[in-house]
């Protein structure tokens, strides 16, 4: 199912897809490599190869750590975008955010502050919570919408160990170039997929001198309007904290049916296991060692 547009768009969206059309191809467009890659002779990785190597640079299993992690982030999104997805980008709170993760139980708990307020999701082992100015919101569309932007995020900000037990195998795509690096593409499905979606499709660029994640490409199959549409987010930068790689500044892009910029964003700051409990999450503000900001990192330029 395609984007759904306001009326007042038709027109110069349909230019837009038809020039989108023209390139052609659905995702992902590319078969896997044989012997197209560019590893030395007798040295040739296959997909799950290099997705242990890019697991290894990012500090390991991220879900495996026994403490917390913070974030704070700020960014902006870009007006085509806001317009024909408002529920997505839901940009009148998801500017800056104040993050909390614990990847043992895999509570994620996110403050949004934006122009119109303060949005709270919770995810937790028993579901998905969402709150507007400390009101419940319990809309369908907002929910679907929510819980797949939550998941996609808790993959951009802790890396690679989001796909562990979604991914079953990673199949080797072409190397290519972009800004005078190299890169390893693998592809492979997100079972289940971000959001509601029951799968989505993956490529990952991976820089071949540093292994680190530099791209993601990705289906958007977890909510009504983005079926059949396909995103990029590129990884500018990265910061090292307790041992794990974390990436820090952000470029998202819609890819198809059309093709547009959407949001950049950094995050600004970052700090590790203060110990916070579920209590300390689990109401309308955090309390205890979940109140203070995420400790400020050095400069992070705005993408």
């Amino acid at each position: 199912m395609p984007f759904a547009f306001p009326r007042r768009l038709l027109l110069p969206i349909a230019s837009l897809l038809l020039a989108a059309c023209a390139t052609g191809g659905g995702f992902p467009p590319e078969v896997p490599a044989t012997a197209r890659t560019s590893d030395a002779p007798g040295a040739a990785l296959d997909g799950n190869a290099v997705f242990a190597r890019t697991l290894a640079a990012h500090g390991g299993d991220l879900r495996l750590h026994p403490g917390d992690i913070n974030l704070s982030t700020d960014g902006r999104w870009y007006a085509l975008i806001q317009r024909i997805q408002p529920l997505v980008s839901d940009s009148g709170y998801r500017i800056r955010s104040e993050e909390r993760y614990r990847p043992a139980d895999g509570l994620y708990v996110v403050d949004h502050d934006g122009p119109q307020g303060r949005k709270r999701v919770v995810r937790s082992a028993d579901g998905l919570s969402i709150a507007y100015n400390g009101r419940a919101n319990e809309d369908a569309a907002r929910r679907s919408a929510t819980a797949m932007t939550n998941d996609a995020f808790r993959m951009f900000h802790f890396g690679p160990s989001w796909f562990i037990g979604r991914v079953g195998e990673w199949k080797r795509l072409d190397d290519v170039a972009e800004g005078g690096r190299s890169y390893r593409r693998i592809a492979g499905v997100a079972v289940p997929g971000f959001g509601d979606a029951e799968r989505d499709d993956l490529v990952l660029w991976i820089d071949r001198e540093t292994d680190r994640l530099y791209r993601i490409h990705m289906s958007l199959n977890g909510f009504a309007t983005t079926r059949g549409a396909h995103v990029d987010t590129t990884f500018l930068d990265y910061r090292e904290v307790g041992g794990y790689l974390f990436p820090v500044r952000f470029h998202e892009r819609v890819r198809g049916p059309l093709r547009i910029d959407a949001h950049t964003w950094r995050v600004t700051g970052l700090d590790m296991d203060r110990g916070w409990t579920s209590t300390d999450v689990s109401g309308d503000a955090y309390t205890g060692t979940a109140a203070p900001a995420a400790k400020a990192l050095d400069a992070v330029a705005s993408p």
